[in-house]
């Protein structure tokens, strides 16, 4: 019968795991890919599936978990590694008098930004593709942390063969919230609305026990098919392998709370073995048919009850407001700079924004001098945060200790990259790109941050490429929760017409950028180096190489004033990036910018 079918009857047995097992047999020095050993001893993979098999489990997963780009660039060798592992699948499975199951496993794949993004999909419906090719039209989408591209990749399988079957499986950490900041229950209610997802469920990242605590506390929006397969306890590394130390007695005996809640397949995930397929076995023989879940109606999202957030509530009644970036500190001493922030706070400004070590240069803590900033001066502070230097569990403390700080203002980009010259000794993180990143804070807003949420805008690039795409990527923005846009520097003519039109074609509120030139160096060095930036000829002919300080500034009070009147018919406030800690210059440039917007 079918896997449909089956399902309808008793609650299925998975196999447990591959990578973990297959190292425990045949590893003994340097770490060996299952997905790839095949090549060589496919007698090895098809001996692990016969031992699942023999110790009941229903369904056997090809061992293709890693089967992408990154284990294996060539795409006709990643093929003939796909199709050798589902031959070995198959050759056990023929050796058995009962019928069993062969999924496709298809494991995440992780980008950097939105063109990574991109090809990785395209990347899924190769491997797709493969498995049709060969007969497999049962699909584990597992360790999934991306709900948007397990959707999508779920919807081509089905618009391939729509009777194919697909389960799709996150991993959670013991926070009860995904990578990218998904509590369990909003997850189950987005998944148990996709029509091209036949069965959802959680492994890895947890053992039984806290997969169970959660597994709780879940109730579903409406009748469906779920699945879990727990950790065997937590990884320890001993004589550099990964181990797993919980006992397979104390696994089963909360997997078998969890069949009391309603599971249609078990099965296991890291550290499990054969002898946890066994134990699990013994369950089914005791509980062969699932039990009812706990149903209720989907929740309606929440609505956040925003606190007072005087910079929002200037961009929303339409005031034009004023964000002066100011650059952390290279040194200990912080004097110029909270001197600066001082000087900002005589002149009323709206916002300070604080950069994150830009240029891959380090720089004191973007965070933690905005709240030096703020404790100080009693400023509204925006620190940018970039997904360069930090990772996910590192990004997840510094909100919570920004928030804790009343920090409620962000700047999210994805980050300059390291530079070249460093890139042998210093490794850039990129668990996220900006938008990403935004969803994530836009997730721990509603489920952690609930009436007291993070505001964040996001960073415009405005130059190059079709306009279409520039606004697609702020629509993006916009959907994860991004309420403002900052510009790069603006000077010429051109460039503040395109953002003009991106206004038009988004209706965002954009805070255009103006970054004063204070010499002919300085100008030549934006018109030369700064790729996206574009200085005008007649901008760089009115400075000459022999002109004072003074000459210089007056000069720059112009040029910034007339950029600033030019885009007054749409900007919805001034972005003034402080030049060389001349917060004075800034406040001359405010002064006459005020002027022409009364």
């Amino acid at each position: 019968m079918n896997i449909r079918e089956a399902l309808k009857q008793k609650i299925l047995l998975t196999d447990g795991a591959m990578g973990t097992w297959f190292e425990s047999l045949y590893c003994r020095e340097e770490r060996e890919y299952p997905e790839t050993a095949v090549m060589e001893h496919p007698e090895w993979i098809t001996d692990i599936h016969r031992q699942y098999i023999n110790a009941g489990a229903d369904i056997i997963r090809t061992n293709t978990f890693a089967l992408n780009h990154r284990l294996i660039a060539d795409k006709d060798r990643l093929k003939q590694a796909i199709i050798q592992n589902i031959l070995c699948a198959k050759n056990a499975a023929m050796e058995s008098e009962r019928e069993i199951y062969i999924a496709a496993s298809v494991g995440p794949m992780k980008y950097r930004n939105e063109e990574e993004e991109y090809s990785a999909g395209e990347e899924y419906k190769f491997i797709v593709d493969v498995f049709f090719e060969n007969g497999i039209d049962i699909f584990v989408l597992e360790t999934f942390f991306d709900v948007d591209m397990a959707k999508r990749t779920a919807s081509y399988i089905k618009e391939k063969q729509p009777n194919a079957f697909v389960i799709v499986q996150f991993a959670f950490y013991k926070t009860g919230y995904t990578r990218y900041g998904f509590p369990m229950q909003r997850l189950v209610d987005i998944l148990a609305a996709d029509k091209n997802i036949d069965v959802f469920g959680f492994n890895c990242g947890i053992g039984a026990a806290h997969m169970n605590e959660l597994f709780g506390k879940i109730c579903f929006p409406k009748e469906c098919l779920v699945s879990v397969l727990p950790n065997a306890g937590y990884q320890q590394e001993l004589t550099g392998r990964d181990m797993y130390f919980q006992g397979c007695g104390y696994y089963a005996k909360y997997v078998e709370r969890m069949i009391e809640q309603g599971v249609n397949i078990i099965g296991g995930c890291c550290g499990t073995s054969p002898e946890y397929i066994k134990e699990l076995q013994k369950l089914l023989k005791k509980n062969p048919k699932p039990r009812e879940k706990r149903i209720s109606s989907v929740k309606n999202p929440k609505k956040l009850d925003m606190e007072e957030n005087l910079f929002m509530q200037r961009l929303e009644y339409g005031e034009k407001v004023f964000v002066v970036e100011l650059d952390s500190p290279f040194q200990k001493n912080a004097d110029k700079f909270i001197e600066g922030a001082f000087r900002l706070k005589e002149n009323q400004v709206d916002m300070v924004t604080i950069s994150d070590s830009p240029m891959g240069k380090p720089r004191a803590d973007s965070f933690e001098m905005a709240v030096y900033v703020q404790n100080k001066t009693g400023l509204m502070v925006m620190p940018h945060i970039t997904c360069r230097d930090r990772n996910v569990i590192a990004l997840h403390s510094a909100f919570l200790g920004a928030h804790i700080n009343e920090i409620r203002n962000l700047l999210v980009i994805t980050g300059d990259p390291v530079a070249r010259e460093d890139r042998d000794t210093i490794t850039p993180v990129f668990d996220f790109y900006s938008v990403k990143l935004m969803q994530y804070i836009k997730n721990m807003n509603e489920e952690i941050f609930e009436g007291e949420p993070f505001y964040y805008g996001g960073a415009l690039n405005y130059a190059g490429g079709n306009l279409e795409i520039i606004a697609r990527k702020m629509r993006m923005k916009i959907e994860a929760g991004c309420s403002y846009f900052l510009t790069q520097p603006v000077y010429s003519t051109e460039d503040i017409d395109r953002v003009r039109k991106l206004k038009e074609m988004t209706g965002a509120k954009i805070i255009c950028g103006i970054l004063p030139l204070v010499s002919l160096k300085n100008a030549l060095f934006m018109k030369n180096e700064m790729p996206g930036i574009s200085v005008p000829e007649e901008i760089v002919a009115r400075y000459h190489a022999d002109m004072e300080r003074e000459e210089a500034e007056a000069t720059a009070v112009e040029i910034s004033v007339e950029i600033g009147k030019n885009m007054k018919d749409f900007a919805d406030g001034y972005y003034i990036i402080t030049p060389f800690q001349r917060v004075n210059l800034v406040n001359r440039i405010i002064y006459e910018l005020r002027k022409i917007i009364i």
